[in-house]
């Protein structure tokens, strides 16, 4: 059984690119790639935590401190939580 997780971030950074009005943006992906890429070699972007996958059991959890093969994921212990309220 392999011990590791995938701990998910996200970009939150923007970047622009100039062109004239009525330019294809699908022509100007590469230019906003090496922006991007530029950008991150500067250490000017934000990354944000989301979550983390367990490959093995499927689960997504955002509690990455308490989460622990031996529990079953937030999501699931919540759900049970209110199905037992609810009495299903």
């Amino acid at each position: 059984m392999n011990k590791n997780i995938s701990y998910d971030f996200s970009l939150d950074s923007i970047v622009a690119v100039d062109a004239p009005i009525g330019t294809d943006p699908d022509t100007l992906i590469e230019q906003a790639k090496q922006k991007l890429i530029q950008r991150i070699l500067e250490d000017d972007c934000t990354m944000v935590f989301e979550n983390i996958f367990d490959g093995e059991t499927g689960a997504y959890d955002e509690d990455w401190e308490n989460y622990s093969r031996n529990f079953r994921p937030l999501w699931q212990r919540e759900m049970q939580a209110k199905r037992t309220s609810t009495g299903e």
